[in-house]
């Protein structure tokens, strides 16, 4: 019968625990809790019956806006606070459209057409409550470089020119980007995004983010250079401004530096004042621009000083157009990432806001949402669409409940688009430009982080750093490339290495630690306990077992250093007492993982430990490798245990047990000679 008593006690308001249970193996503890083996566990576990899906369910469960805006929007409750957040939205999407397009090398109207139709296909599809989709400095930076590659330039105004407009070419990689997240919908790879970890995604967003302000030097200061791409562009883009810095445009550099100047200011000292005393927030953005565009209407400052203004700006919706399927080839690689980065880039925002307002996300839906969104946009002269955290947080904070905010500020842009954009031809593009680079500076700060991750952890550094400067001095496809290959190689390098120590026993409890951290953890007696941390894999089975050899063979040093010769008389005949049988503890409790070839290895070094004369025992086995472990190991003298202390008490007993029946058979008298 077995007998188990734990009480916990407090003395001097500390905590304590006695507990009082046999000594267990791992057979006997299953035999005696009446656990199954591991072949007829599938057998006793009942999965539960299948629900039988109707085809309305599928409906619900692809179109999400079934359920909360056809069956359980809230109109009365809901409707106001989606509304002032849609206004919200879409006055930060009329200045952030236009200067976004300039990165992308299209006309700065394409930017206010990706406030309407991915926007509105992602309110029935998707599954987040707040995230505004639209333009994204880094997904606009990265379609315009292949619109450089691929477009001819002058096309759009004479066709005889042949070749591909910039809006062909952006429309082809908007289709074949959203094309591939519905594959990968398909193929249900919605964790596909994890590959990019939020480290390599903080260095690849602040490199893009010098990059951007670099590409803007020419508009900020109306320095006539040519705009580089491909490798080296960050130098080679430096080093042409300061070799043509004498073609400055002081009065585009003025305008630049006011609005830049307003700008931080606001953000630095007013916003959170005047925000506070109002219900939703000042759009100082789209107030600037419309404040600029009505100084350059009234005045002939632009023209007299040379300026680069807006220019003509084409009123109504898009027509609708196929993208050339010619261009899918040539730009399926960058369509490719292209759609990673967006995914990912999103997703990331999205699961930031639902798990701070508590409601579910599906990472797979989110892919058929952005996915088809993207395809639908790509016949409506829109590039790749991606989440904006200033809107997607300006739609979260002024109260928006549902996606209901993004069709209020989808159907705002329309109204724009069709009567009021042509307003805005006088505009500066150099006041554009400063809402952009103003709008980067929390990424371009993310830089003074760099310390704080280093000094947390320096694979995370060393991922970080790498992504930010070969971005930057490489290519933006090039250099995220790297960063995603030393990334995944830190996770392999990590997953083959493996730790082992020696433990030792705090006095007076049953604890093992490790005796390299813990002065007061002591080693008991004739007892080798090994912690191996890591997985036992074809990999690292070598390594395991030559870590395993030098503990032992400090053992061994030790034991003999301290050994004693014992000798018992009886009459003339001396008979020598065997020394106490020493025995090695292999604690795996960490252990991860192990495959044919590192169980081998385990059994090969157990035989080894067992011909020089040690008693071996594994303790704490996780179950996901103890079944595979027992039937793969040779060595049947091996004993399982549930704990360390299990094993080591169990070691003590047979020893005790061992020399009392050695002296009980000695008939006269004994004695211990060192």
């Amino acid at each position: 019968m077995y007998f188990t008593h734990a009480k916990t006690e407090m003395m001097d308001c500390q905590p304590e625990i006695n507990t009082q249970r046999h000594v267990y193996q791992v057979d006997t503890l299953s035999a005696n809790n009446n656990v199954p083996a591991v072949a007829d566990r599938r057998s006793v576990i009942k999965k539960p019956p299948k629900k039988k899906w109707k085809c309305t369910d599928y409906m619900r469960k692809t179109i999400p806006s079934i359920d909360w805006l056809f069956l359980n929007y809230r109109w009365s409750q809901d409707f106001a606070e989606d509304t002032m957040a849609g206004i919200a939205v879409a006055v930060l999407n009329i200045p952030q459209g236009m200067a976004y397009s300039i990165l992308g090398n299209v006309e700065p109207t394409v930017g206010l057409y990706m406030a309407v139709f991915p926007v509105l296909v992602y309110a029935l599809l998707g599954t987040s409550r707040h995230i505004s989709l639209g333009v994204l400095s880094v997904l606009c930076l990265m379609t315009g470089k292949v619109v450089t590659t691929y477009a001819t330039e002058g096309a759009e105004n004479d066709p005889t020119l042949g070749g591909y407009t910039a809006i062909q070419v952006a429309t082809a990689v908007t289709l074949v980007a959203g094309l591939v997240q519905l594959l990968m919908y398909v193929f249900r790879l919605g964790l596909l995004c994890t590959v990019l970890s939020e480290t390599l995604v903080s260095g690849f967003t602040a490199s893009v983010a010098v990059i951007v302000l670099t590409s803007q030097l020419k508009e900020l200061l109306g320095v006539d250079v040519a705009r580089r791409h491909g490798m080296m562009q960050v130098p080679n883009t430096f080093f042409d401004f300061f070799d043509r810095f004498h073609t400055i445009n002081w009065a585009t550099t003025t305008v630049s530096v006011i609005t830049v100047t307003i700008l931080l200011v606001y953000g630095k000292y007013l916003k959170e004042r005047i925000n506070s005393r109002l219900c939703m927030p000042l759009p100082i953005e789209l107030i600037v621009t419309v404040i600029a565009t009505a100084l350059f209407q009234v005045t002939t400052i632009a023209q007299d000083y040379n300026m680069v203004q807006m220019g003509e700006i084409k009123s109504g919706l898009p027509p609708f157009e196929v993208p050339p399927v010619k261009l899918f080839s040539a730009v399926f690689v960058d369509a490719c990432v292209i759609a990673l980065v967006a995914y990912s880039i999103t997703m990331s925002l999205a699961l930031l806001v639902s798990e701070k307002l508590k409601y579910p996300l599906d990472t797979n839906q989110e892919l058929l949402a952005q996915g088809l969104g993207n395809v639908v946009g790509s016949f409506f002269s829109c590039l790749p669409s991606g989440a904006s955290p200033s809107r997607s947080a300006s739609q979260q904070t002024v109260g928006g409940k549902t996606q209901m905010a993004s069709i209020v500020s989808a159907a705002i842009i329309v109204v724009v688009l069709l009567w009021i954009g042509v307003v805005f031809e006088p505009l500066p593009r150099c006041v554009l430009s400063s809402i952009i680079v103003v709008a980067l500076k929390g990424l371009l700060m993310q830089v003074l982080n760099f310390p704080e991750i280093w000094r947390k952890s320096k694979t995370d550094g060393t991922v970080w750093m790498v992504t930010y400067v070969t971005v930057i001095m490489l290519d933006i496809d090039s250099g995220l490339l790297i960063g995603v290959v030393v990334s995944l190689l830190i996770v392999f390098i990590k997953g083959i290495l493996n730790e082992v120590h020696v433990l030792g026993r705090l006095p007076d409890t049953d604890l093992y630690v490790r005796l390299d951290l813990y002065a007061v953890a002591v080693e008991i007696p004739d007892v080798k306990i090994v912690r191996y941390a890591g997985s036992l894999n074809v990999i690292n089975r070598y390594m395991f077992k030559r870590k395993l050899i030098e503990v032992t063979r400090d053992y061994d040093d030790a034991a003999s250093a301290t050994t004693l010769t014992v000798t018992v008389i009886d009459g003339k005949n001396p008979i020598g007492v065997q020394r106490p049988a020493r025995c090695v503890v292999l604690d795996m409790a960490a252990l991860q993982y192990a495959d044919a070839a590192g169980v081998k290895m385990l059994s090969e070094s157990i035989e080894s430990l067992v011909s020089d004369g040690y008693d071996v025992y594994l303790a704490a086995v996780p179950d996901s490798s103890l079944e595979y472990i027992r039937c793969n190991n040779d060595v049947k003298s091996v004993r399982f245990f549930p704990t360390v202390h299990d094993a080591v008490v169990y070691h003590q007993c047979s020893n005790k047990k061992n020399q009392d029946s050695t002296y009980d058979t000695q008939p006269s008298k004994t004695s211990i000679l060192p």
